[in-house]
């Protein structure tokens, strides 16, 4: 892992997206991105990206999040890496992954392509659809983003095929949801910290009180523990060449698990320490808890994922559960 390109491309997406969030889709901010090259970091040199490793590509991701910007960057970051494992080759964005079947559509209406996904006897299959403005019907999540629906489009048969099981592609999309989550719980870490230090009742500020330190701190352990999940999962998925489905999937189902456990508690405990105007259209907390209130459920539920990871558990009764853990050998992961 090369630090120095870790640190340039956090540092750009910094300077790119701060002060940016809080608006719709911004074709001009997309095509920053684009120049950037953060969509296409997954790609190998060959394919047309930049080689980046799964930490550097999912940074400006991280950094998106936490400013809480409204662009398609993830869904286009693993639509082109599902579609180089299918060979496609590079898709111009911006683009998303979208189940057959599933009516919501990430930022639809500003996609060019969207790559559904089918489930086959082996893998899953991939179509590349390009609908047309009026074939989107317009939705939204919690948080205003555009969640569409496709409607009069005819069953495609798959293009191609990429060789890995339905739920651990479901994991890879998690996983994306599982960052976002993170860097958007650590700026309202920090958007809380700031406001009890700016302030005051009863002559002092807010952070002085013992009631507002106790949730200050319970909200940092989360912050903290979201942020572990999200890195947890990214460098699990580093591995899936190397180690497989085996080592990726519970990681990223209990990273998923954990960041949205920390999503409802952040909210909670920054919606509580701000009082009245926490609620107010005019700050800018919203912008991130409704975030969290709709990531938390996409691409996999707390339930969802609980359930799959007790079904996971008892698939290992001959070594047990601990046994199977350490046989992950996450720590090499991590």
């Amino acid at each position: 892992m090369d630090s120095s390109t870790y640190s340039m491309v956090l540092e750009t997406s910094e300077k790119l997206f701060a002060g940016r969030g809080g608006g719709g889709f911004d074709p001009a901010l997309w095509s920053a991105a684009e120049e950037a090259g953060f969509p296409l970091a997954l790609l190998s040199e060959e394919h047309g990206g930049f080689g980046f490793s799964a930490r550097e590509a999912f940074a400006p991701v991280r950094v998106a999040a936490a400013c809480a910007v409204a662009l398609p960057l993830g869904e286009t970051l693993l639509a082109n890496w599902v579609a180089s494992q299918a060979g496609l080759g590079m898709l111009d964005g911006p683009v998303a992954l979208a189940w057959s079947g599933v009516e919501a559509v990430p930022f639809g209406r500003h996609l060019r392509r969207v790559v559904c996904l089918s489930e086959l006897d082996r893998g899953v299959g991939l179509s590349l659809l390009h609908p047309a403005a009026e074939l989107w019907h317009p939705g939204t999540n919690h948080a205003g983003e555009e969640r569409d629906v496709l409607i009069a489009i005819e069953p495609v048969a798959p293009q191609a095929r990429v060789a890995m099981s339905p739920v651990a592609l479901r994991a890879v999309m998690s996983t994306l949801r599982t960052v976002q989550m993170a860097g958007a719980i650590e700026a309202v870490a920090d958007m809380c910290l700031r406001y009890c230090n700016e302030r005051e009742q009863f002559g002092r500020p807010l952070g002085k009180f013992q009631a507002i330190q106790h949730q200050l701190a319970i909200l940092a352990t989360h912050s903290c523990a979201a942020t572990v999940a999200a890195d947890m999962a990214v460098a699990a998925f580093e591995t899936l060449a190397t180690q497989g489905e085996e080592v990726f999937i519970p990681t990223a189902a209990a990273a998923k698990l954990r960041a949205a456990e920390a999503a409802t508690a952040a909210a909670s405990i920054a919606h509580q320490v701000h009082g009245a105007i926490g609620f107010s259209e005019e700050y800018p907390l919203h912008l991130l808890t409704r975030r969290l209130w709709s990531w938390r459920d996409e691409d996999g539920s707390e339930s969802q994922w609980a359930e799959y990871l007790a079904n996971w558990a008892q698939t290992q009764p001959e070594r047990g559960l601990w046994p199977a853990l350490t046989a992950c050998d996450l720590a090499k992961v991590a």
